[in-house]
């Protein structure tokens, strides 16, 4: 039996409809009528060709939430969603998730990390640590929500979860607290069973926020911790032997041509990859979004025999 993880930040309009500022882009595939357009054809098209879609979405706004509420309907998919931003901004930062209607929903959480992370700072301060306190004050002050749904696939339990990691490059100890939460959470919610966290992590392979989640490095800093000290898989890394060359592309007004790495399909448990959807080796354009991704991030899938 195969579960399919669909992860996508789809790029909010409010950011996106901004022709000076994503100067190398065609005006007109930065309108969100056309991005909306490619964007529906490619879950479609996940969804109709892969049994038991997961869809994990990313940089959701008020915009685009009828939109996506009347899609996920038309292919009967139940769809969830918290938004975190703010008026301004459209309330961009919102996480989303949607599952076939068929599919069995025990429970769902959606838990704003940040208030985790106050709840955590008491007994912190009680321990010795290495990371200062205005650091955990920062992390704590993030408004981002994580969501994860407890479902049973043909009587197997799985626990899916989505992040949009703070992008806070130039401050990786905020991070790397985000980073342990999400982990910990992900092992308390899932209580044994077999978990997928997917989402947009604002972070790189070589970065200490990886390393660190797949105990690829050991971190010193007295992170707060679970009683389980079990690693995290990637997806594409497990597949493939190495991380996709990029999933993230843009070259922005006064900032350099950026072509990284960020997004990433996470598991742990009696989960096997039966395959990954196939990324470009390097961009044809010179950004996205363009006139075939409607996006600055690539989507990306991946397909698990659940054991």
């Amino acid at each position: 039996m195969s579960v399919r993880i669909v992860s996508y930040n789809i790029f909010a309009p409010v950011y996106a409809d901004r022709p000076e500022h994503y100067f190398k882009c065609q005006p007109e595939f930065l309108k969100t009528d056309y991005r909306w357009n490619l964007i529906r054809d490619q879950l479609e098209h996940e969804i109709v060709n892969h049994k038991n879609t997961i869809i994990c979405l990313q940089e959701v706004s008020l915009t685009l939430i009828p939109d996506l509420e009347l899609f996920f309907r038309r292919l009967n998919y139940s769809f969830f969603h918290n938004l975190y931003g703010q008026m301004r901004n459209d309330y961009m930062g919102g996480i989303a998730m949607a599952i076939p209607i068929t599919m069995r929903l025990n429970s769902m959480s959606i838990i704003r990390i940040g208030d985790r992370i106050r709840s955590m700072m008491k007994l912190r301060s009680e321990q010795t640590t290495s990371l200062p306190t205005d650091l955990w004050e920062i992390a704590a002050s993030q408004p981002h929500t994580f969501i994860c749904l407890q479902l049973v696939i043909n009587d197997k339990q799985l626990s899916v979860g989505t992040y949009h990691m703070p992008c806070l490059y130039k401050q990786p100890d905020v991070m790397l607290i985000h980073s342990s939460i999400i982990k910990d959470l992900m092992f308390e919610l899932a209580a044994g069973q077999n978990f997928i966290l997917a989402g947009d992590f604002n972070f790189k392979p070589r970065d200490i926020c990886y390393k660190y989640l797949i105990k690829e490095e050991h971190v010193d800093c007295n992170l707060p911790e679970s009683a389980i000290e079990q690693k995290l898989k990637s997806a594409y890394r497990e597949k493939n032997g190495s991380e996709p060359v990029y999933t993230d592309f843009s070259h922005k007004c006064n900032s350099e041509r950026f072509c990284e790495t960020l997004d990433y399909i996470f598991y742990n448990g009696h989960l096997t990859v039966d395959n990954v959807l196939q990324l470009p080796d390097q961009p044809t354009s010179e950004s996205y979004p363009d006139q075939t991704h409607p996006s600055d991030h690539l989507m990306i899938a991946a397909t698990f025999r659940l054991l």
